[in-house]
């Protein structure tokens, strides 16, 4: 089942003009300058001015030569010198006149700030250091022009989580901003932040690898700060990693760590680090160096606090990403408390399976379900508690029965299944349900829902079924039990079984039996919509057609009408029902686009329904509906393209996977190819 769809710089406003008025001569404090500024020659030390250096020569005329050939950098150039003037007004006027251009005038103000007149060294010293201009430009993409217009208002401690949305949107729409924090942002740790999003980033569709470095090299062209340095350095030879390069970078980085420079952080080191180890080769001959690297960024967490849990956790799903499990078997005798955390168990049975030993693995799985913690070795942590002094079976029954139990076991359910380790997802549920399959309960139905909704997910539709038989039984027979689980969402779950049921009788070519069970899921739930799709995919007698499309009709009506108020209410711009109101709407959209594109509805419609809840919401069930708007139009590159961007966020299910499989083959029937 398609689950119900839960399926240009600016003028710039200076604030140098009172600074001068009481200053003079005194503007530019000499403040030691940021480490973002750093020249190549050397991440440690300042270069020398280029007229210092005769072996410069070259260099010096041929920036010289560019001077000549952009107005710009003339311009630039010439109000550069004007901060030396003997006017006061001059100087007034070429600082402002600076601030208009922005930030295309930092690499020249860099070098300027090694000036031989001391008076032009200092002002464009302050001037880079001030980070007053406007980062958006009139050429950005209207969502990149608002997100650096917030980054530029921003307070510093708030700039990263621009700088993240920015690496977060589509089609690297956001790279040339970045490339920009990159090569001007003064503030080291921002630059940075910014040069790792850069340097993992993945091409777009049609274009190559190397067409990106390509293009980030061009943006970079001429950048002269140590950020810049990190992405030239991976752009400058893609062939062959410098392994060598890169631990020197990595070692003068922990340096700048320790001398407690503001221009780096532990996070950054560590996501250089992380970032290298995933260049490394994973051969025999490199991978020891690879686990030496990796095995330096637990050593942080240690001053973390109450932190630290959550970073060794994030630490042990990083390694199994990068094919070293044996990291998290290094690290899990060490978590101490940690060890309560079952997630750790399953990490560590995972870390087993991938180094080959799957009898070990399932056996910490197993300990880990009971909830006894155990060593990197699989052993039980604590030896066997004294008889005496267990709880006596009621006790613990009740225990085992506790709501906060059920949730807890829901809650790891659902970590392991977005891990793609269901066997185990499903133990957690059926544990979690025992006795407990038919309870009025919140948790009941949150289990339920959970485990019917894997199994049909792993096509055992029979079993999803009967999953839910007894809670579904009881439903029809105790009106106050349907009153009480009602409020809950129950009837939306027995709907749910009439589901599977008829999908389990389709399977079985039973198509009369499979309607009549479709018909009773629609009764309880029009949202269900799979129900409808059933039945268009069963044979049909003319009567029978002509049903399902009233059928049809009548939940379509329903929806535009849902779709209509809701939009109706976001437009009263109400903050309280804002963000409820735009779930529920892309939930709608994308239910009525998933009914029409799997039937005979509007495809153009539909496509329209779904990108607009694709833009409301980045969801992957949302983006595999648009994948399958797009083939119903037969258009299987953009399918197979959305498609991916579905797998990337939920890599383990099932469905996207074989979906995109059957889109990326359309393509290439089409020759156009998946890219």
């Amino acid at each position: 089942m398609h689950t119900p769809r839960l399926h240009q710089p600016a003028a710039q406003i200076g604030v140098f003009g009172l600074l001068v008025f009481f200053g003079g001569l005194c503007l530019a404090p000499h403040t030691l300058r940021s480490e973002a500024c750093a020249p190549l020659q050397s991440e440690l030390s300042p270069p020398s001015p280029p007229s210092a250096n005769p072996a410069t020569a070259s260099e010096t005329d041929s920036q010289s030569d560019a001077l000549r050939d952009d107005p710009l950098q003339q311009e630039i150039a010439s109000w550069i010198r004007k901060l030396g003037a003997e006017s006061y007004s001059t100087r007034l006027q070429a600082q402002g006149e600076l601030e208009r251009i922005g930030v295309r005038a930092l690499d020249q103000l860099h070098q300027a700030s090694f000036d031989p007149d001391p008076q032009i060294a200092s002002q464009a010293r302050y001037l880079v250091q001030s980070n007053q201009f406007n980062w958006a430009w009139e050429s950005d993409p209207p969502r990149v022009r608002r997100i650096l217009t917030l980054y530029t208002a921003a307070a510093l401690h708030e700039k990263s989580g621009f700088i993240n949305q920015l690496s977060q949107l589509e089609n690297d729409e956001g790279l040339s901003a970045l490339c920009r924090l990159v090569r001007y942002e003064t503030q080291g740790c921002l630059a940075k932040l910014a040069a790792l999003h850069v340097m993992r980033g993945k091409p777009n569709a049609g274009q190559t690898a190397l067409e990106r470095l390509e293009l980030v090299g061009s943006l970079l062209d001429g950048a002269r700060s140590t950020a810049s340095r990190w992405v030239l350095a991976q752009s400058s030879n893609p062939q062959e990693f410098p392994l060598d390069r890169w631990l020197d970078i990595i070692n003068r980085e922990s340096k700048l760590l320790q001398s407690k420079s503001m221009d780096t952080s532990i996070e950054i080191l560590n996501e250089l680090r992380q970032w290298v180890v995933q260049q490394i080769p994973k051969t025999d001959s490199s991978r020891s160096q690879a686990l030496d690297l990796a095995r330096t960024i637990p050593e942080s967490f240690k001053s973390m606090g109450v932190q630290r849990e959550q970073q060794l956790l994030e630490f042990a799903q990083w390694a199994l990403t990068v094919d070293l499990p044996e990291l998290v078997q290094e690290q899990h005798d060490s978590l101490r408390a940690a060890l309560q955390d079952p997630r750790f168990g399953y990490l560590l049975a995972e870390s087993l399976a991938k180094q080959g030993d799957a009898k070990l693995a399932q056996t910490v799985a197993e300990r880990t379900s009971d909830r006894i913690s155990v060593t990197s070795r699989g052993e039980p942590a604590i030896k066997d508690k004294d008889p005496k002094n267990q709880l006596n079976p009621q006790l613990e029954l009740l225990f085992a029965r506790n709501a906060s139990q059920a949730f807890e076991r829901s809650a790891i359910a659902e970590y392991l299944i977005r891990r793609g380790q269901f066997p185990w997802a499903e133990a957690e549920l059926r544990r979690a349900l025992k006795d407990q399959e038919d309870a009025a309960e919140l948790a009941t139905i949150i289990n339920l829902t959970q485990l019917s909704q894997l199994l049909h997910e792993l096509e055992r539709d029979d079993e999803a079924a009967a999953s839910i038989e007894k809670f579904a039984k009881r439903f029809e027979n105790e009106p106050l039990f349907r009153t009480q689980v009602s409020e809950q969402s129950g009837d939306s779950l027995v709907s749910n079984y009439y589901l599977f049921q008829g999908n389990d009788y389709a399977r079985k070519e039973q198509p009369e039996k499979a309607r009549e069970c479709f018909v009773k899921a629609i009764e309880l739930s029009q949202e269900n919509v799979d129900a409808i799709i059933g039945m268009f995919r069963l044979p049909e007698t003319d009567e029978q057609k002509q049903q399902r499309k009233n059928l049809q009709k009548q939940i379509t009506a329903s929806l535009r009408s849902e779709i209509d108020a809701r939009e109706r209410e976001l437009k009263r711009d109400n903050p309280r029902a804002l963000a409820t109101e735009q779930r529920a709407l892309a939930n709608q959209m994308n239910t009525l686009a998933w009914l029409m594109t799997n039937t005979e509805g509007n495809l153009d419609e539909a496509l329209y329904f779904s990108r607009k809840a694709c833009s409301m919401e980045n969801r992957a069930a949302y983006l595999d509906t648009l994948a399958h708007c797009y083939a119903s139009l037969k258009r299987y590159r953009e399918a197979a393209e959305q498609q991916r961007r579905a797998v990337a966020l939920d890599p383990f299910q099932p469905s996207l996977q074989k979906a995109l499989a059957l889109f990326e083959a359309k393509a290439a029937e089409q020759h156009e190819g998946p890219q």
